[in-house]
């Protein structure tokens, strides 16, 4: 029986320094009958889009921002199953060999969590490693990136209004249509030479726009504490501990991250309310 067809969709913007490593790790894949769909945001402004077609990939430039994008993808996709990927992501080997052994043992299944690790350069970079390895095995944070394609596109994907917590939004509504499974291997990702004020510029961005996640899906105060304060760290505390120079790292910028987030959400409400006004 023939192995089904899998497609991975790659959302990029300016990404030319890690779109070449992102596509090899899904060349490398042990599973080999995969497509590749890679979609540049109409913003972006370097060689991402070229160095991907120099690879053989197909290309597309499509969307402001990944939502739109991965939507586009996976419409333009032709597999049985999706997996949703961003550039400044690296695939271990056997992530979609896994992927695709579980959804073939179960019919059910319609989405599956793949583990992440980061790495980087700074210290910052390893301070937001630390973090993303309290996050594994959380249901409540991790969300599915593999999907099988007809359940996603019958839910109708990633909110194209959403640009922070889309992931999270559309593993709660598909996992009201099916089974969410998960794998053991890892997707990995690089966080690169990162600062802390690139980090909190992106937090600020996202804060800005978490307003339709927000509306959303913040039902009660479950949700208000997965939200801004991440039980995980406290059910990993020897984990963080073990690591003390990046644990003060890490405080200082879950901290600021807080803050900026917070004056970030004030400040869409005052500008929302504002405008509703005049």
């Amino acid at each position: 029986m023939p192995k089904p067809l899998i497609s991975v969709v790659v959302s990029t913007y300016n990404e030319q320094k890690n779109i070449s490593a992102c596509l090899r790790s899904i060349s490398k894949q042990s599973y080999r009958n995969i497509e590749v769909i890679v979609v540049d945001s109409l913003r972006s402004t370097d060689k991402t889009a070229f160095i991907a077609k120099k690879m053989g990939m197909r290309v597309y430039k499509f969307g402001l921002e990944r939502s739109q994008q991965r939507n586009y993808g996976v419409k333009k996709a032709k597999g049985k199953y999706v997996l949703v990927v961003d550039a400044d992501m690296k695939l271990e080997k056997t992530v979609i060999e896994e992927c695709a052994s579980i959804s073939n043992s179960d019919s059910e299944i319609v989405g599956i969590i793949i583990p992440e690790k980061s790495f980087g350069n700074s210290y910052w970079a390893k301070c937001k490693a630390l973090e993303k390895n309290c996050y594994f095995g959380d249901d409540r944070i991790e969300a599915a990136r593999f999907y099988l394609r007809k359940v996603y596109l019958s839910s109708g994907g990633y909110n194209p209004k959403m640009i922070s917590g889309e992931d999270w939004n559309l593993n709660n509504r598909i996992k009201n249509l099916g089974k969410i499974s998960r794998i053991n291997s890892f997707i990995l990702h690089n966080e690169g030479n990162l600062t802390l004020l690139e980090d909190l510029k992106k937090k600020y961005y996202y804060a800005q726009n978490a307003g339709e996640y927000l509306a959303s899906n913040i039902k009660g105060p479950g949700d208000v504490v997965y939200f801004l304060f991440r039980p995980a760290f406290l059910r990993n505390w020897r984990q963080l501990l073990i690591d003390p120079i990046h644990l003060v790292g890490l405080v200082v910028m879950k901290t600021l991250e807080f803050a900026v987030g917070g004056l970030g959400i004030l400040l869409q409400f005052f500008h929302n309310s504002r405008t509703n006004i005049d």
